[in-house]
């Protein structure tokens, strides 16, 4: 009998791709036979996570921290794909309406906004604030603004706390209760782009190596992008 651990992915991705890899890594399962334990944190978190020695097999993170891991020893260095690009994006309680994506629309909806949550310890929140200061709006928003836990931002609007939640547009997509109502240009170079990786001392490489393969298979494409997350080449 095989020891369970020797037929066990462990995987730690940020939760910015939480609900898409929990439709995902259950195919990947079923067509493989091998079970998958799959952990979730913020960014930055993971990315600290992995810094102070977490051994998992297959990582999901912002490249920029993935290409720190590589220098670090932490990852197997020539194994760093794409995953997929995620515009930043705002939510608010439906109905369903077009989304704004012009530089003007959304300073004007940032400007009338009565309150807006962001989540302050993501790269999600320190791209909107990077957002608010190159619009001019710094002053003008700073009671407006609602630091938030992960997670806490979409929460936060269903609930009616707060009007509008920011958050990757995946996120903002598959919270329940609410829409996406804007999602910040290209032009702005806000989008939040996420990449796969293997531990240096994953024991389960060539399983791990067939996930990634599996998770970047354009037969993913479609589904990925009816959640807000395009391919794209690094």
């Amino acid at each position: 009998m095989n020891n369970p651990h020797e037929t066990e992915i462990i995987v730690l991705s940020a939760v910015a791709i939480h609900a898409e890899l929990e439709e995902l890594l259950p195919r990947f399962s079923r067509e493989h036979g091998l079970e998958i334990q799959a952990n979730y944190d913020v960014n930055p978190a993971v990315a600290k996570r992995v810094m102070a020695g977490e051994v998992f097999d297959v990582g999901l993170n912002n490249p920029w921290y993935v290409e720190e891991m590589i220098a670090q020893g932490r990852v197997v260095p020539d194994v760093h794909v794409p995953f997929g690009r995620i515009p930043l994006a705002i939510g608010a309680v439906g109905p369903e309406r077009d989304i704004v994506s012009s530089h003007a629309a959304i300073r004007e909806l940032l400007a009338n906004a009565d309150t807006i949550a962001y989540t302050d310890i993501g790269t999600s929140g320190k791209t909107f604030l990077r957002a608010v200061k190159a619009m001019g709006l710094e002053k003008q928003l700073s009671d407006r603004l609602r630091p938030m836990g992960a997670g806490e931002p979409p929460l936060a609007v269903s609930q009616g706390r707060v009007q509008y939640a920011i958050a990757p547009l995946s996120r903002i997509v598959t919270a329940p209760g609410i829409v996406p109502v804007a999602k910040f240009p290209d032009e702005l170079d806000l989008s939040i782009d996420m990449s796969m990786f293997i531990h240096i001392q994953s024991k389960r490489r060539d399983a791990s190596a067939q996930l990634i393969r599996f998770l970047s298979d354009a037969a993913h494409d479609a589904y990925l992008l009816s959640h807000g997350i395009a391919r794209y080449k690094p």
